[in-house]
């Protein structure tokens, strides 16, 4: 990468990794490398989010999220878990 660019990516960086090339170039590198791994552990995230929000709303009915899950394949319900929306009393 040109030094432009890379003094671009580290804008904001604190101390010498903003303004120091060498630096600079290690920090961003490093950045993009947490960047790239993080895009792909937040989908994982999110989806044990939304199941833990199915499971807190079907223990509500007195019904645990590997029972709910079964039942609806039986039923050949497929659900998108991404889409359910959990009511709090």
């Amino acid at each position: 990468m040109h030094k432009d660019r890379i003094l671009k990516l580290a804008k904001g960086f604190r101390g010498r990794a903003k303004n120091c090339i060498r630096i600079a170039r290690e920090r961003v590198e490093k950045a993009l490398q947490y960047s790239y791994r993080d895009r792909r552990n937040k989908k994982r995230d999110m989806r044990s989010l939304w199941i833990q929000r199915i499971n807190a709303g079907t223990r509500q009915h007195g019904v645990n999220y590997g029972n709910f899950m079964h039942g609806l394949m039986k039923e050949n319900i497929q659900l998108n878990r991404k889409f359910v929306r959990t009511v709090y009393a």
